[in-house]
């Protein structure tokens, strides 16, 4: 199959999750020499939500492309229940400047030959990383053939009645649901209180799959010192807990990750990643 997006090459089968690629030249291109991003050793402040302009241009050149990298290396190797279809729409919770999104994204338009349209709905509290978002997909979009129909969400769920005001608006049919590093917050600020954000987030999301529908969520692995747990501990209780059938994740306790761009050679990260299908 032809490859749009990565120097224009095609993409052997993947038998084993691969965990070390480079950023796209294009996308190198754009994220540092145009939008300005820096990249940033420290990972110290995760609670993205509250960063200005600044900050987040630091997330842009640290961050997305881990997250590109992440959400590339998983569902590449993940076959997803779209072989046939011509239309699909992804929700991702805690988008952020989106590097899943387009991880995923480059994925969907490189393996399935089929797809058409994709329509993804995008949701962060974070005007700034929203906006560097979308000048992001709009480059994408040049790149490839398929059709991307992009809708912002720009809410800021700061308890359970915010989450019910989402839950009410979007709709109930997605193919693919991704969080990528955005749940932990709620743990860090209590915003569930003394609930899992993992089991009460995906209740609430696992009825907006369609059937077959895929759910991916992936988080750092640290310890908590609200919870005194540590988050892929707590993911683990939350998804048992919201009886989710997990069909695939990382080994062990989590997954290394390398990406190679043009400020950084293997920069690494490391997630506990879980993906999660609803029956057909």
């Amino acid at each position: 199959m032809k490859n749009y997006l990565h120097y224009g090459l095609s993409i052997p089968e993947a038998t084993t999750l691969r965990t070390s690629i480079s950023l796209p030249l294009w996308l190198d291109n754009y994220i540092f020499d145009e939008l300005g991003a820096k990249y940033c050793r420290s990972n110290s402040n995760m609670t993205v939500i509250d960063w200005d302009k600044s900050d987040v241009l630091n997330y842009l050149g640290t961050y997305f492309p881990r997250s590109y990298a992440e959400a590339y290396c998983i569902f590449e190797k993940h076959r997803l229940n779209i072989s046939t279809k011509q239309e699909i729409s992804v929700f991702d919770f805690g988008c952020g400047t989106g590097g899943e999104i387009i991880g995923l994204l480059s994925v969907l338009t490189e393996q399935y030959e089929n797809l058409k349209q994709v329509n993804v709905y995008a949701l962060d509290g974070n005007k700034h990383s929203l906006r560097l978002y979308e000048k992001i997909l709009d480059l994408f979009q040049s790149k490839t053939p398929v059709s991307i129909n992009n809708r912002v969400i720009s809410i800021e769920i700061d308890d359970f009645y915010d989450l019910s005001i989402l839950e009410s608006v979007i709709p109930s049919q997605f193919d693919i649901i991704i969080s990528f590093k955005a749940i932990c917050e709620f743990v860090t600020k209590q915003q569930f209180e003394q609930n899992n954000p993992y089991e009460h987030i995906a209740k609430v999301f696992l009825p907006k799959l369609s059937s077959g529908g895929t759910m991916c969520i992936a988080d750092v692995t640290t310890y908590n010192n609200v919870s005194k747990k540590w988050l892929p501990h707590m993911m683990d209780i939350g998804l048992s807990n919201a009886n989710c059938n997990v069909i695939s994740k990382n080994s062990r306790y989590n997954q290394s990750f390398s990406v190679s761009h043009s400020r950084k050679h293997k920069d690494l990260s490391k997630v506990a990643w879980r993906i999660i299908e609803k029956a057909e």
